[in-house]
């Protein structure tokens, strides 16, 4: 009797001890490079605006101007900044940036440190305040205002009194009176476009100014300030994102930009720092307005290939909007942004898998259930053992699905951890068949969206093939691509 007590007591234990193992694991470490709040929030806003105007604007056929122009042909004749962020708002656009000073050196605001700004412009009888105007437009809406303050000033080289030291010493000032006097920063975007010779010392001053006065303020790097920054250059501007793209890279190999293209397209998938991948593209084939681009606005079709291969590949889209002459996006600029933003909606806002039974290997926890990815809900995720950075989860429908398109989220506060996996389904629960897209995918991240032709199953198998450490899965689903307009 004594024996057989003192059996039933070990299975006990050993029942006890499974039983917190299923249900009381701990979370799993962190690995790698760690996101810091400002790029969380970051990557979930997803798309961000651009806002191009100033007085290339009222130059003909200029993208660069040479700091040249006078400041007289600067007069909007109907600016309105509450349409710009009414655009965003109908668009479902969290942020815009503003370019405050392009490389020629206009500013957009009445600077204490120029004359070549609005100041001496007719618009608003000299009086006028663009960033201001845009500020007040962003609060009234709810819109994150960004900045865009070209480090790279032509009109500044024109002096005889030009110097590194006093350029260093103008553009410190012109940063405090942007990081002062307008409320929060969303993003600061330091552009690289002919910006050779501005160096680290000088990137660290104006890093601490930002530091100093917008703590929560994203900063977009190139050059030789990618040490410094929270995202970088995708390495294009086609808004397209590498396969893979990691959010780490070395940033201190990274000088030339033209030749760590393909570096900062893909990122590095052991690189020392997180700095994710900001995709940049403009809706019209040029930055600033030109009247004879009004037939080549970018479809709603185009604009949803660049939200799949930007926000899709683990990056983020930067949408370049180019207010007209009057000082108003176009009519059909608005229109196609909106028709992006219920794409997104109609496709995503209903994931096939919803209701399915979920099975996988190897569970972490109950708290980790693979049920977590498909349940819609933002502080849950599935996770692996720790001994297990592979892994295969099977999620199975009640009736045959038609879909053609899949999206897999990481769980990025714990770093990148899978570096292989793919997609498998099946129509009758036997036979099982890979979705070729999915072939050597390899990154994940914040999100990772696949496209292929239509097919049918009534089961699918995510299968994790390799990591650095256990994975863990914010969110899975397969969906019906929406109508295109």
């Amino acid at each position: 009797m004594k024996s057989l007590f003192s059996c039933l007591f070990i299975l006990l234990s050993f029942i006890c001890i499974d039983t917190f193992t299923l249900f009381a694991q701990p979370a799993p470490e962190p690995c790698g490079p760690l996101p810091n709040e400002r790029q969380i929030k970051w990557y979930n806003d997803e798309i961000i605006a651009f806002f191009h105007f100033g007085i290339n604007t009222f130059e003909n056929n200029v993208n660069e101007g040479d700091g040249r122009a006078g400041t007289f042909i600067f007069n909007p004749t109907a600016l309105d900044c509450r349409q710009w962020t009414g655009t965003l708002k109908s668009a479902g656009i969290p942020a815009g940036i503003l370019v405050a000073k392009h490389a020629d050196g206009f500013c957009n605001w009445p600077s204490a440190y120029t004359d070549y700004c609005v100041k001496n412009s007719p618009w608003r009888n000299g009086k006028g305040n663009l960033v201001k105007e845009y500020a007040e437009a962003c609060r009234a809406d709810s819109i994150g205002m960004g900045l865009y303050l070209g480090p790279h000033d032509r009109h500044e080289h024109l002096s005889p009194l030009y110097t590194k030291q006093r350029y260093e010493d103008y553009y410190a000032n012109q940063l405090t009176e942007l990081l002062t006097d307008y409320g929060p920063v969303y993003e600061i975007w330091w552009d690289g476009a002919g910006a050779d010779e501005l160096t680290i010392s000088m990137y660290t001053r104006w890093y601490n100014i930002v530091r100093r006065l917008q703590p929560e303020c994203v900063i977009f790097g190139t050059r030789n300030s990618y040490c410094f920054a929270d995202v970088r250059w995708v390495g294009n501007e086609s808004g397209i994102a590498g396969n893979p793209c990691w959010s780490t890279i070395n940033p201190e190999s990274i000088r030339d930009e033209n030749d760590n293209r393909i570096t900062l397209n893909h990122g590095e998938v052991n690189g020392s720092a997180y700095i994710p991948a900001e995709s940049d593209v403009s809706i019209r084939p040029s930055w600033f307005y030109h009247s004879y681009e009004d037939k080549d606005v970018k479809t709603v079709k185009q604009l949803w290939d660049i939200y799949c291969n930007s926000v899709g590949h683990n990056s983020v889209m930067l949408l370049n909007f180019a207010p007209d002459r009057r000082g108003l996006v176009p009519a059909q600029d608005s229109i196609n942004a909106a028709g992006l933003r219920k794409m997104i909606d109609d496709t995503f806002g209903n994931n096939l898998l919803t209701g399915a039974s979920v099975k996988s290997l190897h569970q972490r926890g109950k708290q980790y259930a693979p049920k977590n990815l498909i349940d819609n809900l933002s502080k849950t995720y599935y996770a692996s053992k720790d001994s297990n950075m592979t892994d295969s989860i099977v999620f199975d429908l009640k009736s045959p699905v038609t879909f053609d398109c899949l999206m897999l989220q990481e769980v990025i506060q714990l770093g990148h951890r899978t570096t292989r996996w793919s997609v498998d389904y099946s129509v009758d629960g036997k036979k099982w068949e890979k979705i070729p897209e999915t072939e050597n995918l390899q990154s994940i991240g914040h999100k990772w969206i696949v496209r292929f032709d239509p097919l049918k199953a009534k089961k699918v198998r995510l299968c994790i093939l390799d990591g650095k450490a256990c994975p863990a899965l914010h969110t899975f689903g397969i969906y019906k691509q929406a109508i295109l307009p």
